[in-house]
């Protein structure tokens, strides 16, 4: 049962143009502290906390971005139970413009991501109420925007392929970057799924990615085929995650490799969305490329290290990490 659309704006004034929505999934995310020399197994493992916290990478990102201070917007779905009455309240508490469509009938989704001190990790998801998401929920005021994301695309399956294309063309036609990430694929990327992401790159302007879901998508190895690839295809910016050695981040006649800010892995899940959102800051200010995935490294590190407050604003940026 579809009970509509969640906006904190709205009435018959004229549309604000925000900067950025994301359009995509959004749960929870039940996390272990950084797990050393442990391995999956038949085994019971004790951990001091397991907090529950916002997830999903729409709303990763949609997060991230209004912590930098960006107008941001969220098109999502959940359902009618305590968790999503929750994540809810968060996205509104952060000052997000809510395009997020309810159905009574179902529950948000839930992750448990298992984190060790390397900075890996393991994910077990329940998708929930992220499988009812429909291009028929996208309201028209989602697209009052300087850009539009799309994120969660495994786990939002009534978007992938042409859908995506579709609103990703229209956000293109009125003016505004587009994005996407797509995560990495649980099937493993047979040629049938790798279909479903190639035919939206043409109207991509930046695809992010770590280096297995870039590989798994254009079916290149080495960075550089995937980034002749991808500018073939029609993306402007291929912007490659690589963790604790930072990102690779290319463009028509430029490519440039930077480094990370060195931090202690406390809190990786959600890390390549918080690199996205600052990435996406970045590039709405005009600033340069490196300097753009200079920052981008910089919320992402700043993420990783922090727990209790992983989105950060630009000055806490800029204060941690002066370099950037």
């Amino acid at each position: 049962m579809r009970d509509g659309c969640h906006s904190i704006c709205g009435g018959h004034d004229s549309p604000i143009v925000l900067d950025v929505v994301a359009v995509g999934d959004i749960c929870v995310d039940f996390l272990t502290p950084p797990l050393a020399d442990f391995s999956l197994g038949d085994r019971q493992l004790w951990v001091p906390a397991l907090p529950m916290v916002p997830g999903g990478n729409a709303a990763n990102l949609a997060l991230g971005s209004a912590g930098l201070g960006l107008r941001t917007g969220l098109a999502a779905c959940l359902g009618g139970d305590p968790i999503s009455r929750y994540l809810l309240g968060v996205i509104r508490a952060a000052g997000i413009r809510s395009f997020v469509t309810t159905r009574t009938g179902s529950g948000a989704g839930r992750t448990l991501s298992i984190a060790h001190s390397d900075g890996t990790r393991q994910m077990i998801t329940f998708n929930g109420s992220n499988l009812d998401f429909a291009p028929a929920d996208l309201p028209a005021k989602a697209f009052d925007t300087r850009h539009l994301h799309r994120a969660g695309y495994w786990w939002t399956p009534r978007f992938q392929g042409q859908p995506t294309r579709d609103l990703l063309r229209k956000a293109r036609d009125r003016g505004a970057g587009t994005s996407l990430d797509v995560s990495t694929d649980p099937e493993g990327w047979p040629e049938r799924r790798r279909a479903l992401v190639l035919s939206v790159l043409p109207e991509t302007r930046i695809f992010f990615g770590n280096e297995e879901e870039v590989g798994g998508v254009l079916g290149t190895r080495g960075l550089r085929a995937a980034a002749k690839e991808a500018l073939g295809l029609g993306v402007e910016v291929l912007a490659v995650h690589q963790g604790a050695r930072g990102c690779t981040v290319a463009a028509r006649g430029e490519r440039h490799r930077v480094p990370a800010f060195r931090v202690s892995p406390r809190n990786p899940t959600g890390a390549g969305d918080a690199f996205n959102a600052g990435f996406v800051y970045g590039r709405l200010q005009g600033w340069s490329l490196e300097r753009t995935a200079r920052f981008a490294n910089a919320v992402g590190a700043f993420h990783v290290a922090e727990t209790s407050n992983p989105y950060p604003t630009r000055a806490a940026v800029a204060h941690r990490f002066r370099g950037a």
